[in-house]
């Protein structure tokens, strides 16, 4: 009704605008569907049970070496090396836990043997654990280390050890050093076996064995210095060069072997000089002394 009045009185044109502020105004709802469609449902998820998915639930179960295994099969190289990492990482946490509490309750052997088993795996991690460890089992493993040929890893473990520390344990130093030095002198690398020798000295000046080191060590330097003279008055001066320098290569320090050397070198060359003019050298009575 209102529509054909408002038709009559103002005209067509001003009808639709009257209608559409009626509309907008809320004088006049628009029709709405009597059946609105449904709501899109939601994206469904779709769950791949992939292989890193399978390592990670069998580490978490305690599955250490199903979960490296099914790491293995993943192609992506990237993604196979990060969750290898990260399964090697969980692992030596887990077995660090165990160390600490094997120690606080007590069970020292159990500790250790794990310990020990640790140090294959991760040095660093078994290095850090030590300094957690109470003193006198810190002693005994580094005892351990020195006695199985690992001196130089029982060296680097006590140098990382707090000064007030590392006063305590200069006897274990010492003899880590001499035991070092000693293998080195089995091996005939003379010149790193005095410089043990010296680093064992430095620690423990009574070290015994330090003390005997040294003394083999120089001997054979002493030695060397002797043949040398030896083959000088034999006029054999190419050969007592070289057995001087094999002395001063196990050490540099020694003044004799220095001096003889440069000696040896200046007569070498009058001789020379004088083979070249045709005549007979002769060095009697021109060697050194020592």
């Amino acid at each position: 009704m209102i529509f054909f009045f408002v038709r009559q009185k103002i005209g067509p044109v001003f009808t639709f605008s009257f209608l559409f502020f009626l509309i907008s105004s809320g004088c006049v709802s628009a029709p709405l569907p009597e059946n609105p469609p449904p709501p899109p449902p939601p994206p469904r998820k779709i769950l791949i049970d992939t292989q890193a998915s399978k390592a990670v639930r069998a580490l978490l179960l305690g599955q250490e070496k199903k979960a490296q295994l099914l790491a293995r099969t993943i192609r992506n190289k990237q993604d196979r090396e990060a969750l290898l990492n990260l399964i090697r990482q969980w692992s030596l946490d887990r077995q660090s836990d165990t160390i600490r509490a094997n120690f606080s309750d007590g069970h020292r052997a159990e500790a250790l043997n794990l310990l020990l088993a640790l140090k294959e795996k991760s040095p660093e991690r078994y290095t850090s654990l030590l300094l957690e460890i109470p003193p006198g089992t810190l002693s005994w493993v580094l005892h351990h280390e020195i006695h199985t040929d690992q001196e130089k890893l029982a060296v680097r473990t006590m140098k990382l050890l707090q000064p007030f520390k590392r006063t305590s344990f200069l006897p274990t130093i010492s003899v880590a050093y001499s035991h070092w030095g000693f293998r080195r002198y089995w091996q005939h690398r003379y010149r790193a076996s005095l410089n043990l020798a010296n680093q064992a000295l430095n620690a423990d000046p009574a070290n015994k064995s330090a003390i005997s080191l040294k003394k083999r060590t120089l001997a054979i330097r002493d030695t060397l210095v002797s043949r040398g003279l030896v083959a000088y008055r034999h006029q054999h001066l190419p050969k007592a060069i070289r057995l001087w320098e094999m002395a001063l290569s196990i050490d540099p320090s020694n003044e004799d072997a220095k001096n003889y050397i440069l000696k040896a070198e200046e007569l070498l060359k009058k001789v020379k000089h004088l083979e070249g003019q045709g005549e007979q050298p002769s060095i009697q009575n021109q060697g050194g002394k020592k």
